[in-house]
């Protein structure tokens, strides 16, 4: 039976993928890596984990040995850190022929925005499809997950190590994990509002961003790591990527509704979005992701059986963020 590594096990979609995984295949020997020390019970009452390793992914030695020692390896870390990802490759294409081992990435759709700076929807943006190989071979480490992606996909063309890359669009909903976490979207936007004292948007706010909800996301992303586990690799590298999104929404709609939570919270003194030109917006990932469409289709995730069903962010983020202390 094979070994899984999961990497990032108390983030928002780890905590929710380590439990899966485990219900799904008890029999296999799970090691959740996590920086906290205070909530291993979790972990053991909760996931039933096997083994439990603290450490971060500046261990370099530690990442890479624990890569070797496993049969699958999920990276539910970091989609940006192209040094983690490469010591895990590393360590991982150590393994002898017959013992090869599989790595299973997490991404985002960021990748994908079209660089627009008007904050406008693009009827001519270019649409990514997973079904189709060359967008995918179209990925570069200027992406916003490029710096991992590109190595995770030159290793499955490689060969020495089996590669999946699972590629989330804005991923939403509530934690289940030990430790509270909004997880990144929510971070970002939150954060964003509370350093300008107001949600901003551009333009007319008609840029489209792809969104997936987290309960919908975690069990396409536990059927990988089963066909990983049980099934020998088809077709290639680039085959074997698969974006998941539920639902495209308006960043001025999504800018409404959080500015209406944020204000009932007392954390932005408008309970109305403002436009704001580009150069306002944020800085870093959020002000381009604002300003761009983000248009996605994951028909190779639904063939194999991706479904969407969970409710829109304009309404779970209601629940999500009222919940939350700020």
């Amino acid at each position: 039976m094979p070994s899984v590594l999961l990497f990032g096990a108390t983030g928002l979609i780890g905590s929710r993928l380590a439990v899966h995984v485990k219900k799904a295949h008890p029999e296999w020997p799970l090691t959740v890596f996590l920086r906290n020390t205070n909530v291993d019970e979790w972990f053991r009452a909760t996931v039933n984990a096997d083994r439990i390793v603290h450490g971060s992914i500046s261990d370099i030695d530690l990442v890479r040995s624990l890569s070797w020692e496993h049969d699958i390896v999920v990276n539910a870390i970091s989609s940006f850190d192209g040094g983690f990802i490469n010591n895990v490759i590393s360590g991982m294409e150590d393994r002898p022929e017959h013992a090869k081992g599989t790595l299973i990435h997490i991404s985002g759709t960021g990748n994908f925005i079209d660089n627009g700076k008007s904050g406008n929807f693009n009827p001519d943006s270019k649409v990514w499809n997973d079904d189709n190989e060359d967008d995918i071979r179209q990925i570069v480490r200027g992406m916003f997950n490029g710096p991992t992606d590109v190595p995770v996909l030159e290793a499955g063309v490689r060969g020495k190590i089996i590669t999946y890359v699972v590629c989330f669009a804005i991923t939403y909903g509530s934690n289940i994990g030990p430790a509270p976490n909004l997880g990144v979207a929510y971070n970002i936007f939150t954060s964003n509002a509370k350093q300008h004292g107001f949600v901003p948007y551009i333009g007319d706010g008609s840029a489209i961003a792809s969104t997936v909800h987290v309960e919908d996301a975690v069990p396409f992303l536990t059927k990988i790591i089963g066909i990983a586990g049980t099934e020998k690799p088809t077709g290639s590298a680039y085959s074997r990527y698969y974006i998941l999104h539920g639902e495209r929404v308006a960043w001025k709609e999504l800018s409404s509704v959080l500015a209406k939570i944020l204000h009932a919270k007392g954390v932005v003194a408008s309970p109305e979005p403002k436009s704001v030109p580009a150069a306002e917006a944020g800085e870093g990932e959020i002000g381009l992701l604002i300003a761009a469409n983000m248009l996605v289709q994951g028909d190779r995730a639904a063939r194999l059986g991706f479904r969407a069903t969970h409710p829109s962010i304009l309404v779970q983020i209601q629940e999500d963020l009222g919940a939350h202390t700020f």
